[in-house]
């Protein structure tokens, strides 16, 4: 019995000791945004905390000015986009968690519109007409881009008049970002229809200061 009982505590000993340390790998590993980001402000620039920053709009901003002949062509859907206002907002919210359901909520929403990967387009032309084109339907309109603000305004080619974004390059990709309060009004308009109260528009509506769109590649 007195065998049994010492057995049984070696067990249980190295059970807990296992769950301990996974306990504390989880939690060493757990994205942290503020420090990410004050290791960003001190010169730190690993892939993670490039990928983090990656997500908030005056760091995409930041070096990447672009003018309205960079917007000029055709540009193809990529995927939603969910972008942080600012740093703040990022360590307030924490990581990635929230963005992540938001972006998947936002790219459902888009696809249920007409939205498709590689077949979605936006085309901007130089004498600023443009063209957008999504399940059978395309809109023909006008825009006009403000490079001191990034500001990009697009009238009649939603469907509806005039709508304004922010328009921001990273790497190859065209982001068009709109406030979070906006983006709902804009996805009834696209669907002819309204999200009323679902859980899309209770997910979509509930966070202030992020910044919602799509990713575009001509």
């Amino acid at each position: 019995m007195k065998k049994n009982f010492s057995i049984l505590t070696v067990l249980l000993v190295s059970i807990l000791f296992t769950s301990c340390k996974a306990f504390n790998y989880q939690k060493d590993t757990k994205t942290d945004a503020s420090s990410l980001l004050s290791n960003a402000l001190a010169g730190n620039t690993s892939q993670t905390t490039t990928d983090l920053l990656g997500r908030v709009l005056s760091y995409l901003l930041f070096g990447n000015t672009i003018n309205e002949e960079n917007i000029i062509g055709t540009w193809t859907y990529s995927s939603p986009k969910v972008i942080f206002e600012s740093e703040n907002i990022l360590a307030k919210i924490g990581s990635d968690i929230a963005s992540d359901k938001i972006e998947k909520t936002l790219g459902e929403q888009l696809s249920r519109v007409g939205f498709a990967q590689g077949k979605t387009t936006l085309t901007f032309n130089k004498d600023n007409t443009c063209s957008f084109t999504y399940g059978s339907r395309t809109y023909p309109g006008t825009y006009k881009f403000d490079a001191s603000s990034n500001r990009l305004t697009i009238t009649d080619a939603f469907g509806v008049g005039n709508v304004k974004c922010t328009a921001c390059k990273n790497g190859n990709e065209l982001y068009l970002l709109f406030d979070s309060s906006k983006v709902l009004s804009l996805l009834n308009t696209f669907s002819n229809s309204s999200l009323g109260n679902s859980t899309a528009a209770s997910v979509l509506g509930n966070y202030k200061g992020l910044k919602l769109g799509w990713s575009m590649t001509k």
